[in-house]
């Protein structure tokens, strides 16, 4: 096991706590009557949920999206695969224990220099590597494990709403909202980490809840015990998927003791083991220390550093995060249910406030989260780059629309109109419910083959081009160099050899041996990355890059493949020395056998020694 994306103990570590979350999860389930209940009562409405989760998100095609984001897209596919398949990545000496590493030069069979990513963890690739060893590997594998977690995270909503509310109408709405909302069935399949947190919460507050609300009998003690060890290990597992999940340990024990003096003033059921929860966001906080979590941050504050965010960035960062709730494509206007289920759990202050209160912490968080390199570097923030984030709140968003929703039907049956008019007002209400559901499928059809399309185009085909390429080559080993080495990972043979454009010097092609000549070198210019953020940010690896030759393979609008020759010359000009004794060469033969080439120069041969002429060729440079 070691030597594997991390040191022994923080593998080990994940699987303790994975492993314990699923058995004490299932021995919870089992015992639970009261769910038991609600199963039973409820379980045709709960299957037809299901049913329309896999019907929104599996692709008549096949094609799953995968995300524009490039690290938090692909990186942990990558990691997956490497754990399923046992391969060989030492990490770099300063890497966090539960941090990724994955091979930055080389390949994942033979890997020469490896890269951490250290603000993405270990948790969601474990669990990756399960299904692969299962189902066996496909670059898809992260949007399946996405779309199972879709599915048990919709039955928990429900049953979260039945718990909370205690009405129907609101646990139906808010599952059915998760299900068909067309961006959380698009984007909340991407290979990034904030779809599986999202599960990962959800079973959070599942078992925070059911701790809170479990009478203290002698019947239940050991009912108590073993939801209260589900909750710890969830917890302790949540936030080796995402850093952010120390949140939960914040933030569930505050909302606990709110309400603990709240009810203290009426005649609600009390809240009870509030101690526990203390006990297991204690036991959370000391095990992020134990993770290095704020070491985690030193890019965000290099970041920060780089570019300092004033009081009009953060404006501008949470006006766009908030403005991207609003595009009614993505979200179907559901954020109309989100404020009145917010309203509504403020005024009633019970348990509604959980949901609440944890929508609002990670809302704000994400808002204000430092953003990308190139984000930070423009100062533009398009609202698309908060999709990603936001699909860690679509449990929560859920629940409080469901909430509202609810609210809103129990209004209109009470309102004369409904009354008078009964049998009119169930019609019209069905119609709008179908007619909602089949423009939810159609615009959900047209995000994803659109997203699919662009991500296909811009990022998957260029690679796998270049891929192609290289396995063509019989002249030895190809290496592709490129900014983006993990889509080549996720998508070829393991024995693709990449090198990673921040890791390209002489240091690197003499270490694997490009500098001798002993392997053929293509360079992957995309399209995305022809930008004056990306000359600048690399500006000393392509000045080197440009002291080589290179012949264009392939070149149109969106990529080329360049073929790099690994003799170097300087500035815009290559030397070729040619050497002959027997019989000597002559000038004039030395001009004719260059005569194809545009010649600069031509000096004399030495006076002493073998007779050499030397001649300075114009050559192209790229860049």
């Amino acid at each position: 096991m070691a030597g594997w994306l991390a040191p022994s103990g923080a593998v080990g570590m994940v699987k303790f706590l994975f492993w314990g979350s699923v058995i004490t999860s299932l021995i919870c389930f089992l015992t639970d009557q009261d769910l038991h209940y609600l199963l039973r009562t409820y379980w045709k409405l709960i299957l037809l949920c299901v049913a329309l989760v896999l019907s929104w998100r599996i692709p008549a095609n096949g094609q799953f999206f995968h995300g524009m984001e490039y690290e938090d897209s692909y990186v942990y596919t990558v990691a997956g695969r490497q754990m399923a398949e046992h391969v060989l990545i030492e990490p770099t000496p300063d890497a966090l224990p539960y941090s990724i590493t994955v091979c930055a030069v080389g390949s994942q069979t033979s890997c020469k220099k490896s890269g951490n990513f250290p603000e993405h963890l270990i948790g969601y690739p474990y669990v990756l590597s399960l299904f692969s060893n299962v189902f066996g590997y496909r670059p898809s594998i992260g949007s399946l494990v996405n779309v199972a977690c879709a599915s048990f995270a919709d039955v928990l909503i429900f049953l979260l709403c039945m718990l909370i509310a205690r009405d129907v109408a609101a646990a139906g709405s808010a599952a059915l909202i998760f299900a068909i909302t067309p961006v959380f069935a698009v984007w909340g399949l991407e290979t990034s980490a904030e779809p599986f947190s999202n599960g990962c919460i959800t079973l959070v507050l599942w078992f925070c809840l059911r701790l809170v609300t479990t009478r203290s009998t002698r019947s239940n003690r050991w009912h108590a015990l073993v939801t209260w060890c589900a909750f710890t290990t969830t917890l302790l597992f949540s936030l080796t998927v995402k850093r952010e999940n120390i949140l939960l340990a914040i933030c569930l024990p505050l909302i606990a003791f709110l309400l603990l003096f709240a009810y203290r003033r009426t005649n609600r059921p009390p809240i009870r083991n509030v101690q526990w929860l203390l006990l297991s966001a204690a036991l959370e906080l000391v095990f992020s220390f134990h993770m290095k979590i704020t070491r985690t941050m030193g890019g965000e504050t290099a970041l920060l550093n780089q570019f300092p965010l004033k009081f009009a960035g953060l404006l501008r960062l949470l006006t766009a995060f908030l403005h991207s709730f609003f595009i009614v494509q993505w979200y179907g206007g559901a954020v109309i249910l989100v404020i009145a289920g917010a309203i509504v759990a403020w005024h009633r202050k019970a348990l509604e406030l959980f949901p609440l209160f944890l929508f609002a912490a990670y809302l704000l968080l994400y808002a204000f989260h430092v953003r990308s390199y190139y984000e930070m570097r423009s100062g533009n923030t398009d609202p698309r780059t908060a999709l990603r984030f936001s699909m860690s709140l679509m449990s929560l968003w859920s629940i409080l629309a469901g909430i509202g929703t609810a609210f809103l039907i129990g209004r209109l049956r009470r309102s004369p109109v409904w009354r008078n008019h009964l049998i009119a007002a169930k019609w019209i209400a069905v119609g709008t419910v179908a007619s909602v559901i089949g423009l939810s499928y159609y615009v959900t059809a047209y995000l994803r083959d659109d997203a699919v399309e662009d991500e296909f185009r811009i990022r998957i085909e260029p690679s796998l081009t270049a891929v192609r390429a290289a396995a063509c080559d019989h002249s030895g080993e190809a290496y592709i160099l490129t900014l983006e080495p993990l889509i080549p990972q996720m998508y070829a043979t393991p024995g693709v050899h990449v090198v990673s454009l921040p890791e390209f010097d002489g240091g690197i092609l003499k270490e694997i041996g490009l500098s001798e000549g002993g392997a053929d070198f293509l360079y992957l210019d995309e399209q995305i990355h022809r930008t004056p953020a990306d000359a600048e940010r690399y500006k000393s690896q392509m000045a080197y890059l440009n002291h080589f030759h290179h012949l264009t393979l392939t070149r149109n609008a969106v990529f080329s493949i360049i073929r790099i020759e690994i003799v170097p010359f300087e500035g815009a000009h290559r030397r070729i020395l040619c050497a002959e004794t027997n019989p000597p060469m002559t000038s004039k033969r030395f001009k004719d056998a260059l005569r194809t080439l545009s010649i600069i120069s031509l000096e004399h041969p030495m006076r002493n020694g073998p007779r050499r002429w030397s001649a300075t060729l114009q050559c192209e440079p790229y860049g």
